[in-house]
């Protein structure tokens, strides 16, 4: 088989895994998904692995910024102020190569917005999502060397 099968298959079975071990340890599950989406779109390996998290994480930063500040004031218009600054800073840290993955910034602040600010329990399903994505590429690795292997005796 292809090495796209063989990490499908991998992704499938650590998919399921992650869904049950994040439902029993109370985490969310779906933004665990995000942080496995970030590393896979980052390019994968451990470079991908790293700015993804890196990325991720600034982004749970900008996002807390964005409702922080934006909870100082009554008029509904510095909300969008504010998304606008913080998104501007979300873009032009890419400068930096170590968060130069955009999209995951997004990611990361988008998950703080969809949890209502719970930035603690964002940045472990984050962290615990590029381990998901980085041992299920490395679990399809696995076995499509396995295949050929078998494949050639």
């Amino acid at each position: 088989m292809d090495l796209l099968t063989m990490i499908s298959i991998s992704v499938g079975i650590l998919s399921g895994v992650w869904g049950f071990v994040s439902a029993s340890l109370g985490l969310i599950t779906w933004v665990g998904f995000i942080g496995c989406t970030s590393y896979y779109a980052s390019g994968g390996e451990f470079v991908g692995f790293k700015k993804s998290i890196y990325a991720n994480i600034t982004g749970v930063f900008w996002g807390m910024c964005i409702i922080i500040c934006s909870s100082q004031f009554e008029a509904s218009y510095w909300s969008y102020i504010f998304t606008g600054v913080f998104s501007f800073v979300m873009c032009i840290q890419a400068k930096y190569k170590k968060l130069d993955f955009i999209p995951g910034a997004f990611c990361g602040a988008c998950c703080i917005f969809g949890t209502g600010g719970e930035w603690q329990a964002v940045i472990i399903a984050l962290l615990c999502g590029a381990v998901l994505g980085y041992l299920s590429d490395k679990g399809g690795q696995y076995l499509y060397k396995l295949s050929e292997h078998l494949k050639s005796k």
